[in-house]
């Protein structure tokens, strides 16, 4: 049953098929954005092809939908200044599977990194080849003596400044995540988790680190389009903000999530096979109350220092599934093409499960998801007998690739 999801604040370190047709009107100015899953079901009444489906919409609601907005492989399109009226006829159409305000984001804040050592993956005899990671973030340092891997990318934001593509990155956010998952082994800088595997940059932020869900769900839009030679594919997502799972406790259901940001995750994961790898956030609460962290599909990382301990701002909870190297973490950076910086954050914890689970699927290419999950947790160290002065439970396994 379609709904109209209400309005989260975020903060992430971010009619009738008789109604007369309307002269069309763009989206752009004013009002609020939404995106609208189209109704994936077809029927006598509802067409199946996408370009159909949508063409139907435009017709009875007089919209213009430019092409950037039109997300196929999702099955969704982002609707620009709508306003209450418009959006509650949208939500009652029959066509429209659910309708999500748009809502802002922003990123959770050859020396051989303590992280990568600690997790084992100079020991391991995969180095992530023949897999794809995608880094939903600020963009990645085009040019970076580390990150010679970096085969392209996509840019939903823009990059502003000195930019040698329009996916570069104009923060360093993103560049550092790139280099705990895979900066090469050059006998320069540091090493990466799976220093083999291929990086695409998906800028999805801004360079304050800021962007939205629709920004989001197009960077997801274009993975799961993109061809990348049949590789696997592996996200990473050091971002989220305040939510809930609306399908909790429940993987891949067959009735699918009628938020926008949730559904296209689902369908990532689901439908094309891609394991996506999320930060558990730097609030020191419980990951429940923040998304994406909080969905089953995917797998969420809280951080760890050199101590084996958690630190106080971790989020912690039952929907954290791992625990890597978050505190003091050295990686690349934007700055220049030789530079790097050391920062803390689960956004640094997640890029080396990234990294792992690039390492499982470069020796099991046909693993699904929830198999490379399972090979993770499997392979997991205990952490049932380490201090944790944090303050908060935190039971989860922390990451170990040694053996891959």
């Amino acid at each position: 049953m379609k709904k109209l999801i209400l309005a989260l604040s975020l903060l992430v370190l971010a009619a009738c098929q008789q109604q007369a047709t309307v002269q069309p009107q763009a989206l752009r100015e004013g009002g609020q954005t939404y995106i609208a899953i189209l109704e994936p079901t077809a029927s006598p009444t509802l067409p199946t092809r996408f370009s159909e489906r949508l063409a139907a919409l435009e017709r009875a609601h007089g919209l213009s939908i430019p092409a950037e907005d039109r997300l196929e492989a999702l099955g969704m399109v982002i609707l620009r200044g709508l306003s209450p009226a418009k959006a509650e006829r949208l939500a009652q159409d029959p066509r429209v599977y659910g309708l999500t305000p748009d809502r802002e984001v922003w990123a959770f804040a050859q020396t051989v990194p303590w992280g990568v050592e600690r997790v084992g993956a100079p020991t391991t005899t995969a180095k992530g080849a023949g897999v794809s990671i995608y880094i939903l973030d600020t963009g990645i340092k085009v040019g970076h003596e580390d990150l010679t891997n970096l085969a392209g990318g996509h840019a939903v934001v823009k990059c502003r400044g000195r930019c040698r593509a329009p996916y570069d990155d104009d923060n360093g956010h993103g560049t550092h995540v790139a280099g705990t998952a895979a900066a090469v082994n050059n006998n320069v800088g540091v090493l990466g988790v799976a220093p083999a595997a291929e990086l695409w940059a998906v800028k999805v932020l801004s360079g304050s680190g800021s962007g939205s869900i629709s920004g989001i769900v197009q960077g997801l839009n274009w993975v799961i389009a993109h061809d990348n030679g049949g590789k696997p594919k592996v996200i990473n997502m050091s971002l989220g903000g305040r939510g809930r799972d609306d399908q909790d406790g429940q993987y891949c259901p067959a009735n699918r999530s009628t938020d926008a940001f949730h559904n296209a995750i689902q369908k990532a994961v689901c439908d094309h096979n891609i394991t996506v790898v999320v930060a558990a956030g730097n609030d020191g609460a419980d990951a429940a109350n923040y998304v994406p962290a909080a969905y089953d599909e995917v797998l969420t990382v809280s951080a760890t220092n050199s101590q084996d301990d958690w630190p106080s701002w971790s989020n912690y909870g039952p929907d954290v599934d791992l625990a890597a190297p978050g505190v003091s973490i050295l990686s690349t950076w934007h700055t220049s093409t030789s530079s790097y910086n050391t920062i803390s954050g689960t956004s640094m914890a997640s890029p080396h499960v990234a990294g792992a689970a690039a390492l499982v699927l470069s020796r099991y290419p046909s693993y699904t998801p929830a198999q490379v999950k399972q090979a993770l947790l499997q392979n997991a160290e205990s952490t049932a007998t380490w201090k944790n002065t944090s303050g908060n439970p935190h039971p989860e396994p922390f990451l170990n690739v040694r053996g891959f």
